[in-house]
């Protein structure tokens, strides 16, 4: 599978390898709670990604918008995971977005109705004081349904491995 990454959660840990073997770092997300975010998992789940792929948590956000290939999302003992394996080449095309949410952004999400799309899944989501922060897999053009209204996930036409959230009202007019 072919994900594009849009956003990491806000919790990383690191697990160093074994008998000089690279590290493990472990992403999920987590609640702002006494100046920390803390797990306060509804969902819990992670992203693993190894460090022989010279990706480092410090350095994140220089893995935006770039494709990996990974395994699908795997559920173990009520776990969900997803291994982000390598990097592919910049200008691979994405077949799936691996994109961060958060109440702060969309508004709150009520998990009961529903509120992502057919093709959507859900890897972590924590809520607590009053926020929430939410890690799914979202095919092109999924969408979240939040207190603010319905955002789909756009791909920069010219640019797929790219995309936004896009509010949309009244049958996606804008």
């Amino acid at each position: 599978m072919l994900i594009a990454a849009l956003g990491f959660g806000s919790i990383w840990s690191t697990r160093p390898g074994r008998d000089g073997s690279p590290a493990a770092h472990f992403n999920t997300t987590g609640i702002l709670a006494s100046g920390k975010y803390r797990h306060r998992s509804c969902v819990y789940g992670y992203i693993r990604i190894n460090g022989c792929t010279g990706f480092h948590p410090k350095l994140a956000d220089r893995s935006l918008s770039r494709v990996f290939e990974s395994e699908p999302m795997a559920i173990c003992n009520g776990k969900r995971k997803l291994f982000l394996k390598e990097f592919l080449p910049k200008g691979t095309n994405p077949e799936r977005y691996l994109t961060r949410v958060s109440s702060a952004e969309v508004g709150w999400i009520d998990m009961r109705p529903c509120w992502i799309c057919d093709g959507g899944e859900v890897i972590s989501f924590s809520e607590g004081n009053g926020q929430q922060e939410i890690l799914a897999l979202l095919p092109l053009f999924g969408w979240i349904s939040a207190a603010r209204g319905l955002f789909h996930l756009i791909p920069d036409e010219h640019r797929p491995w790219r995309a936004a959230f896009k509010y949309m009202n009244n049958g996606g007019h804008q």
